[in-house]
């Protein structure tokens, strides 16, 4: 028999300290994983050493030092031949926009990357946990499956010490999209709203996030245009109509005032669509980023050895659930086999049925146009006027989430119908202690790794550049500075920096995707004005190419001194 009581509903007071446990494991979770060395909104310097974190991070530095522009998220002076904005630095607008109008009082410098994995954290918890008590779970069930949720790798693998993308891990829009999904509340003025103040605040955090969210509130309107019409109920579906296409306009007014449009470059043709796809198995492998962690991370699992996928670029795709996570499914699985009341599926509502659609939907367009299962690569090609859609999602892989989330909350469902209270506490408690041993590694090395680069970064900046007082006492002196040929990312850093510590313009920089040769097309004018013997005399020259470093110097007036493999190079005055 079933087990009735588990879907008895909760007193409010419980049900909220529920939410609040939950909000306080993934709070404690990020300061295990990233301690107060990183989450310290004044401790900057070890950004230095990071990819990507240091490109979100020297992006917002520039935006908040610069005046109010249009689009209000431009920042021509980072990377002046580029024409970019806080968008494609990540920079998360959502945080960066209102930030800035608190430049003058916050201190400087200040970084949000670590609250932004502090907050994504507890609020990944707190979501999953109401989620689960929205669908009948008790507190203390609700609070295992948030902690189980938590920890996916999907999320702590995302984030710094690892892939580096803190805006990618705010797993709770996608959550909150789901649960509003699954509402039963009629669709009035007040729901259609805060359908659309999820989806501005998507896209003000992450595209791709958007699109996932916006995928799944397409799926929920087109249910409630459904049975709008069904019951001939004319002027309500006009309404949502009209409620619909304001949405889709505001979000694309949004997209336009923070920068979507402020881009200069064109991204590698050699990492197109199907490139950072996901393979069909990614919730069972362990080693689908191996090619992202060359070696450093020896799988996510200290339990499942795993496989190198066939694509390097599928570290994009990675979505290992974890054996805790695997345990559940297969838990949810075997009930429903044994039980086999499938039958039972039919009685879903509209919404959750079509949810599932679009969860799926979007699983498979993660695939891209290459299946990958275990050794098999089977091509399944797009046709041409999908490219619409594809040159902007190349990054598909990233699309397999809300699947796993689904299916996790479908197996909870499963068995908190089909076993006792007690029972499902019990595989719940299991469950979170298999995924905290499963992926002990990963943390660690995680820890380690931010620990190691904080500890680095501890008595002062990584670069000798950035204190020397030659190069500060030039900087100083000039308008500008020229980063050339442009295409050396690795030596950028200390420039970058000191270009935006000094208010200075800089002719390049690293954003998201860009390839070497979009950049040496950028400044082949002022590569070409080097070599012809001209040096600007308001223009500081960053110069990474020793042939060009050499032509430079041969210049009459020129003065040069070399800086850690790089000629620093002026025209004398």
């Amino acid at each position: 028999m079933p087990a009735q009581s588990s879907s008895l509903p909760s007193s409010p007071g419980r049900a909220l300290l529920a939410i609040l446990i939950a909000a306080l494991f993934g709070a404690s979770l990020a300061f295990y994983l990233y301690g107060w060395g990183v989450i310290d909104p004044t401790n900057v310097h070890w950004l230095l050493t990071e990819g990507d974190p240091f490109q979100h991070f020297i992006g917002w530095d520039a935006f908040r030092r610069d005046e109010w522009r249009w689009p209000l998220g431009a920042i021509p002076q980072l990377g002046t031949l580029i024409d970019s904005s806080i968008v494609f630095t990540d920079s998360i607008p959502l945080l960066a926009l209102p930030l800035k109008l608190f430049h003058a009082w916050l201190p400087d410098p200040f970084q949000y990357q670590g609250l932004v994995m502090l907050a994504n954290l507890t609020l990944n918890a707190a979501l999953a946990c109401v989620l689960a008590q929205r669908l009948g779970a008790r507190p203390l069930n609700a609070v295992l499956f948030g902690v189980l949720v938590v920890m996916l790798p999907m999320v702590t693998l995302r984030g710094l010490g690892a892939h580096g993308h803190e805006a990618l891990t705010a797993h709770w829009l996608i959550l909150l999209a789901m649960l509003w999904s699954l509402s039963t509340r009629p669709a009035g003025w007040w729901v259609l709203l805060r359908w659309l103040v999820l989806m501005v605040a998507a896209v003000l955090v992450h595209f791709y996030l958007f699109f996932m969210v916006g995928t799944l509130w397409f799926a929920w309107w087109g249910c409630q245009l459904w049975r709008k019409g069904r019951a001939k109920q004319w002027p309500g579906l006009f309404y949502l109509l009209a409620a619909g296409w304001l949405s889709a306009v505001a979000v694309l007014a949004t997209m336009w005032a923070v920068g979507y449009l402020q881009y200069g470059l064109e991204v590698g043709r050699d990492t197109g669509f199907g490139y950072y796809s996901a393979e069909f198995l990614t919730y069972l492998n362990p080693l689908s980023a191996a090619w992202f962690f060359n070696g450093d991370l020896d799988g996510a699992s200290r339990l499942i050895p795993g496989w190198i996928t066939r694509i390097s670029g599928q570290y994009e795709g990675q979505a290992y659930a974890g054996v805790g996570a695997l345990v559940l499914l297969t838990a949810g699985l075997l009930v429903a086999v044994r039980r086999g009341e499938w039958s039972e599926f039919k009685k879903l509502r509209l919404e959750s049925r079509v949810l599932a659609v679009a969860m799926v939907g979007l699983f498979l367009f993660a695939l891209g146009d290459r299946w990958i299962i275990g050794k098999v690569v089977t091509d399944i090609p797009y046709p041409e006027w999908t490219q619409v859609l594809t040159q902007y999602l190349r990054s598909s892989g990233r699309l397999v989430w809300p699947l796993l989330y689904g299916l996790l909350l479908l197996a909870l469902v499963i068995l908190m119908h089909r076993a006792r209270r007690r029972t499902l506490s019990i595989v719940l408690g299991v469950v979170v202690v298999l995924q905290w041993l499963d992926l002990a590694d990963t943390h660690g090395f995680i820890r380690d790794n931010l620990n190691q680069r904080v500890a680095a970064a501890a008595s002062g900046p990584p670069f000798a550049a950035i204190t020397d007082p030659r190069l500060n006492a030039l900087l100083d002196t000039h308008e500008r500075i020229a980063y050339l040929p442009g295409d050396d990312l690795e030596k950028l850093k200390p420039y970058v920096w000191l270009a935006v510590r000094h208010d200075l313009p800089l002719n390049v920089a690293y954003f998201a995707r860009i390839n070497a040769q979009a950049l040496l097309n950028a400044t082949e004018a002022q590569v070409s004005a080097v070599k012809t013997g001209t040096l600007e005399a308001s223009m500081l020259y960053v110069i990474t190419d020793d042939d060009l470093a050499q032509r430079a110097c041969e210049i009459d007036q020129a003065a040069c001194f070399d800086m850690d493999g790089v000629m620093i190079v002026s025209r004398a005055r």
